[in-house]
């Protein structure tokens, strides 16, 4: 049996025409067709939109923000995201995570609004949509660049983008009239004691976010403490992050074989409106 179920807002990486699933499949009037992975997305990703064999964080990337993760150091951002959103829209709502890697904050969303959002969430990294399958079961998730969003024109109510590309025109082209972006970003005291245990010279993080066709209508900072009490959580933070492949390997090998450290989080969340 055919259907389009979940699949009313996605579309052919290809042409852009409508995308509906068949049994394990999904094809669209021009007889492009893609097979749904075993563990339940979708691979979206064009040949020729691919920098690399395998584009993203890696295996060994993706484990690593899985396990510090699940230490639930970063809740308070997922809460805070969840928030926002509850505030904005009261009812069920087409939302898009851009960028969700592993569905950590997709799925704090979903169960703080009860899954009753119609969820699409896209990833350049297979090995973390792949996790994300297992993280939020119940939408739609594929392997595609935040560049090139397999989602029809004005059909997503909210879009999230958390440490992602800031990808504003696709954001915009996909976001309905009022729809609304939540964006957030590390702001400059972010990891500030895990820069200082890796360098002499530590800057402040740049990562300010502007726009010339989203309109800015909120911005926050958000800022905790938090611990971690073993090595190899501190050492997965640490290899969730691009430091490192760039610090000195001896402040690395330190780093990673300290068993308690406390790090301050500093975020940056935006809301932008179409």
């Amino acid at each position: 049996m055919c259907y389009n179920e979940n699949m009313r807002r996605v579309i052919c990486p290809v042409c852009g025409k409508q995308l509906l699933t068949c049994d394990k499949s999904a094809y669209c009037e021009n007889r492009h067709s893609y097979d749904r992975a075993r563990e339940g997305y979708f691979y979206l990703l064009p040949p020729n939109a691919k920098k690399s064999a395998s584009p993203g964080d890696n295996k060994d990337m993706v484990e690593a923000r899985k396990r510090f993760l699940a230490t639930g150091s970063y809740l308070p951002l997922a809460s805070r995201l969840c928030e926002l959103i509850d505030t904005r829209f009261k009812d069920g709502i087409a939302l898009l995570d851009a960028g969700m890697g592993t569905g950590y904050y997709l799925s704090h969303i979903a169960d703080s609004r009860g899954h009753k959002d119609d969820m699409i969430g896209v990833d350049i990294s297979k090995d973390a949509v792949k996790v994300a399958a297992r993280a939020v079961p119940d939408a739609f998730l594929a392997v595609a660049s935040v560049y090139s969003l397999p989602v029809a024109d004005g059909s997503a109510d909210a879009v999230i983008s958390v440490f992602s590309p800031f990808a504003d025109r696709e954001f915009a082209r996909v976001l309905s009239e009022g729809g609304a972006l939540f964006a957030a970003v590390p702001a400059e005291e972010h990891l500030i004691e895990l820069r200082r245990a890796l360098y002499d010279d530590v800057r402040p993080v740049q990562s300010e976010l502007r726009s010339d066709i989203l309109r800015e209508t909120a911005r926050e900072e958000l800022s905790f403490k938090f611990e971690l009490e073993s090595s190899e959580d501190i050492s997965a933070l640490l290899s969730m992050t691009p430091y490192v492949y760039r610090a000195p390997c001896d402040r690395v090998s330190k780093v990673k074989n300290s068993d308690h450290m406390t790090f301050t989080a500093n975020f940056l969340i935006y809301t932008f409106t179409k």
